[in-house]
């Protein structure tokens, strides 16, 4: 009796295994798939590279480095319909500058969060603009004078641009009509190819003459110099196959003379259509480089 008594007043020691934590292998996963996510979004955004763009951020920085930075042709995508794969850098000697690309000019005013000031940018911006615009015109000139159609046109440069303009005579539009004529079509086709490759905006303008005479088909000059503006636009579009984003159209009317209507002539060469290929400048790139031209000028004085 008294041993089965004392048999239960003794506590009963129980021993507790240590808990195992079988999950903690979650945590490493969790953190390889964030890391995966992660390179595999930032592989993806370094595959969608504008070759243009980059090409001419290549050749804005060759310019400061003394190298001619060229873009090797990426490779397929192996998704279907995928994005190519991110061009190659190649360092190759120096070349001849015309070799470098048409910098885009968006890039050029965005190098100064590079290493390059606001001004530098747009003064890298304005020589690139400008040697784009050189070869439009020695293009342009090139093509007309070998369709012989160069007597017609007047070729001229001012800050807004590149202006091609077109004497209007029975040649290109028949009188009081803005119904493009073969000559006229001819015209546009010689200048269309170096239009394309400048990839440049690009305004149409209509002017007509002074002489007091109502346009016989139109209520009003703004309506003939707007009609004969949208006719050079048309066919630019089609058949030449400019993007139409690139083209917009402005009637000036008789309110533009090239030339005073009392000067000899007058009559015939305010009667014109100006393809004007604009700066690629932005305002703000134009305010810069003016205000470093005042600068100096003041400093010189």
């Amino acid at each position: 009796m008294s041993h089965a008594g004392g048999g239960r007043g003794r506590k009963r020691r129980v021993q507790h295994e240590e808990h195992v934590n079988h999950d903690r292998w979650l945590v490493t996963y969790a953190d390889t798939i964030t890391l995966l996510m992660v390179l595999f979004i930032v592989l993806f955004a370094i595959s969608q590279v504008d070759k243009h763009k980059f090409e001419a951020l290549a050749g804005g920085l060759a310019s400061g480095f003394g190298k001619l930075i060229s873009v090797a042709p990426g490779g397929e995508s192996v998704l279907p319909n995928g994005p190519r794969q991110s061009p190659i850098l190649d360092m190759a000697p120096v070349m001849s500058m015309n070799a470098i690309p048409q910098l885009n000019f968006e890039v050029a005013h965005n190098l100064s969060g590079a290493g390059m000031t606001a001004k530098q940018a747009a003064s890298l911006a304005a020589s690139q603009d400008a040697s784009a615009l050189d070869r439009a015109q020695q293009l342009i000139d090139s093509a007309l004078l070998k369709s012989r159609l160069r007597n017609h046109v007047e070729l001229t440069r001012d800050a807004q641009g590149l202006h091609i303009t077109v004497i209007v005579n029975d040649l290109v539009f028949p009188a009081d009509r803005a119904d493009l004529q073969p000559a006229g079509r001819r015209l546009l086709a010689a200048i269309a190819p170096a239009l394309r490759e400048a990839r440049h905006n690009i305004v149409v303008e209509g002017n007509t003459n002074t002489v007091p005479v109502r346009p016989r088909f139109y209520p009003s000059e703004w309506e003939l110099s707007s009609a004969r503006a949208s006719s050079v636009v048309r066919y630019l579009a089609s058949p030449l196959n400019l993007d139409p984003q690139w083209l917009s159209v402005v009637g000036y009317g008789d309110t533009r003379p090239l030339v005073a209507p009392s000067e000899p002539g007058s009559a015939t060469r305010n009667r014109r259509v100006a393809i004007v290929v604009l700066s690629s400048l932005s305002s703000a790139q134009r305010a810069l480089l003016d205000s470093a031209t005042s600068t100096t000028q003041q400093g010189t004085n």
